[in-house]
């Protein structure tokens, strides 16, 4: 575990918060991209089991899928099977994710996922089976995530979950998955404690890690203002925004600058207005903003309506336009034309961005949004559930060609030792390597909102920064 980690992991446990507070293979054209995925069979740990030798990775015992990464098969229940959730003619993926409460609007993504899962079953099966997304609300609570956890894993027959949306939902529920020895995939949370592979090998995370992103802000603050740059940060009290919180507390890249006012906010509060007096009140030269869902076109509307017009930074989490930004156009724009135009940090293109307007992956989306959904880039996230898709297609699909088929020790194994590329992205690739690099997104551009004759989009500020490896594992 790196320095910076170590000194987050031992503030965010001092304020107990840890456990449970609070973005293939086959035929290319019915896929986002190219994978190749190692065969970790041959390096694989095989202490006996039915699926040992030239028919793939046992399924008992003791086994390593990858660096550092081992399936302690005995320790799963009695009933555990391998083939749960493929044994038939489906392949069952869970979700819990908030469809209603403050961050309701982060629901779309599950149906969103669903339409490409429409696609890939109509277009190219996968093992000739049929996607099936089993999704649940959680109103972004974790005692529901849990009941809908443990429910689903009692009655529906998952295989796996994949894109659970939330930090403290995904902290709340890694230790009933990894109980049951079911795959938790993809969290949609970039916590830094999801590559963990030594201690928590049937877990990954998703979207660029939170410490990653506040160091990229912290060098671009020193850039831009020198040593001494002033900062005030809007906070979200939970796991969530304490990694920022922390990480600008502890890292040795933002040594060099001064928080001077920080206000944390209830993720149940209907509004920060008043805490978003009081940072316009510091005259900060920075403001970041370590907040989501309703609360990003919030921040942006109590900024515009001041006189500060500092450099913001706000989580890539709020990079939905549509979403996030429609309601506050106008407010956007102002910030833009006063030199405060909100800056983030994003892998990825985001549909509904006119410089995408012709690019073929976000065509590709939009094509499958408007069939198989009958919305639009416009309307919300659903274009980032279809990216989700591509990621879990992509990986069951590469599972299902290592020997012994798809099932859940070549779930993990295809994931421990990803690489693939997707379109969507700005740049980098998607690999993992156990716990050699246990991090799926590691590259990022920051990108400011503009306004351009009525049109929210993107504009960059200076090149990809592509973080591929660096990352290591968090619990090595």
């Amino acid at each position: 575990m790196n320095r910076t980690w170590l000194k987050i992991f031992a503030l965010l446990m001092s304020f107990a918060l840890v456990a449970g507070a609070c973005g293939s293979s086959g035929d290319d054209d019915a896929s986002s991209g190219d994978t190749e995925t190692s065969d970790s069979g041959d390096d694989g740990g095989d202490d006996g089991g039915d699926a040992g030798g030239s028919d793939g990775l046992a399924t008992e015992g003791s086994v390593e899928v990858a660096a550092g990464t081992v399936l302690e098969l005995d320790d799963c229940p009695d009933d555990w099977n391998a083939l749960t959730g493929v044994d038939g003619d489906e392949i069952r993926i869970g979700q819990s994710l908030p469809q209603s409460g403050q961050l309701a609007a982060f629901g779309a993504i599950g149906e969103g996922m669903q339409m490409w899962f429409d696609y890939i079953n109509e277009t190219d099966p996968i093992d000739g089976k049929t996607l099936t997304l089993v999704t649940r609300d959680d109103g972004y609570e974790a005692g529901r995530a849990v009941a809908n956890v443990e429910e689903m894993l009692e009655t529906e027959d998952i295989f796996a979950f994949m894109h659970t949306i939330g930090t403290p939902i995904n902290a709340a529920v890694r230790p009933i998955t990894d109980e049951a020895c079911v795959p938790q995939l993809f969290n949609s949370s970039g916590f830094p404690f999801w590559g963990d592979p030594a201690n928590w090998p049937w877990t990954v995370g998703n979207i660029l890690n939170y410490v990653t992103e506040t160091e990229i802000w912290c060098g671009a603050i020193i850039d831009e203002f020198g040593e001494g740059a002033t900062v005030a940060s809007l906070i979200m009290n939970n796991d969530f925004g304490k990694t920022y919180q922390g990480t600008m507390a502890t890292a040795e890249a933002c040594a060099n600058v001064e928080v001077i006012e920080e206000q944390l906010h209830d993720p149940a509060a209907p509004d920060i207005t008043n805490e978003m007096s009081t940072l316009i009140a510091s005259d900060a030269d920075v403001l970041v903003i370590g907040t989501t869902a309703a609360f990003c076109p919030q921040t942006v509307g109590n900024l515009a309506a001041a006189e500060w017009r500092p450099r913001v930074f706000m989580s890539y989490t709020c990079n939905n336009l549509s979403s996030f930004f429609t309601p506050v156009i106008d407010q956007a724009a102002a910030l833009a034309d006063g030199g405060s135009a909100v800056r983030m940090t994003n892998s990825n293109k985001v549909c509904g961005d006119p410089a995408y307007a012709d690019d073929p992956a976000i065509l590709l989306i939009e094509e499958v949004l408007d069939t198989y959904g009958g919305v639009t880039c416009a309307d919300g996230s659903f274009s980032t559930g279809v990216l989700y898709g591509q990621f879990a297609t992509d990986i069951l699909r590469s599972a299902a060609a290592l020997p012994g088929g798809l099932n859940r020790v070549n779930l993990m194994a295809a994931v421990w030792n990803a690489d693939t590329n997707n379109d969507t992205l700005l740049g980098g690739s998607l690999k993992l390597d156990g716990v050699n690099d246990a991090y799926w997104t590691e590259s990022a551009q920051i990108q400011e909102v503009v306004v351009v004759d009525g049109a929210l989009g993107f504009n960059p500020v200076g090149d990809v920064i592509d973080q591929e490896g660096k990352g290591g594992s968090f619990g090595g």
